[in-house]
């Protein structure tokens, strides 16, 4: 009897518990777990705006800082009293103008040709892009009226031999002696050795919508061989429409600085140009809207 009960009691021993957690435990870890990846994705969220933000702040500075550099190279020389503003094409989203490509020094004038050499760059050698037909080459010649620049139309452009023999040792940095071109133009007239010469061609400035629905600074270049303007070229972009509140635009002033009225004024009068170039930030609503004036002064006027 005594080993039966042995046995049965040996039968009947409780078992070790096992390791592990409650539900309640488990519970607690998940409420936790959550907390944390919550807090994880909320500065996650926060630091993705933060930098989209940014993206589009450098996204917004590069847009206005292009349009504000490439406008001002072209507009700040020019002379409207000298006819570099065409005629009736001021208006708020367009400007053609004659801009200026290079300049050189007469080395020798005959009939219908003139021996040029180029203003030579760092190197003394011309930076200046090639000339061609239906450029325009500006003399500058002394009269009774002072100095005037006299207009003569470029025919055909071609490598000369020789160097331009009239200048002393002192020109050799600013002149390129070794690059001689001779200008066949139509009416050379009388043209005096050594004077200046500055080559223009015809240039369009004009915000324009393309087919992306956005819109930009392009420009246009004329393209001599088929005697029109190639297609327009952006150049800076994409800006706030002209027809929204505070949208591109440019202005016009005399030298008093009184407004011009776009389209209809007498471009020899214009004294000042200003470029209103805005950029939407981020979308959504309340989206920001950054701008920058860009004020150009005609260095070559007459007050």
């Amino acid at each position: 009897m005594l080993r039966r009960a042995a046995i049965l009691r040996a039968s009947f021993t409780p078992l070790t518990p096992r390791a592990g957690f409650t539900l309640v435990e488990l519970l607690v870890v998940l409420v936790l777990g959550g907390i944390v990846l919550g807090l994880a994705s909320a500065i996650g969220v926060r630091l993705q705006r933060e930098l989209e933000a940014q993206s589009s702040r450098i996204r917004v500075d590069e847009q206005l800082a292009a349009g504000a550099e490439v406008l001002p190279m072209d507009l700040r020389a020019l002379s409207p009293s000298a006819g570099d503003i065409v005629a009736a094409s001021a208006r708020d989203t367009s400007l053609e103008i004659r801009a200026t490509i290079g300049s050189a020094v007469v080395c020798a004038a005959a009939s219908h040709t003139l021996t040029l050499a180029w203003y030579g760059g760092a190197a003394g050698q011309s930076v200046a892009p090639r000339a061609a037909a239906g450029d325009t080459l500006w003399l500058l010649q002394d009269g009774d009226d002072g100095e005037q620049w006299r207009a003569v139309a470029l025919t055909t452009m071609r490598a000369a031999l020789g160097v331009c023999a009239v200048f002393d040792g002192s020109a050799a940095q600013v002149i390129d002696r070794s690059h001689v071109w001779a200008a066949d133009v139509r009416d050379s007239g009388t043209v005096q050795t050594g004077s200046v010469v500055r080559v223009t061609r015809p240039e369009r400035f004009n915000f324009y919508r393309a087919g992306d629905g956005d819109w930009y600074l392009g420009l246009r270049t004329w393209n001599s061989g088929i005697g029109a303007f190639n297609s327009v070229q952006p150049i800076a972009g994409p800006y706030r429409a002209p027809t929204s509140p505070h949208g591109v635009r440019l202005s016009y002033y005399d030298s008093t600085g009184v407004g011009l009225a776009p389209g209809s004024i007498d471009p020899r009068g214009i004294a000042r140009i200003e470029a209103l170039l805005a950029v939407d930030g981020l979308s959504g609503p309340g989206a920001a809207i950054d701008s920058m004036l860009t004020v150009v002064g005609m260095r070559n006027r007459d007050d």
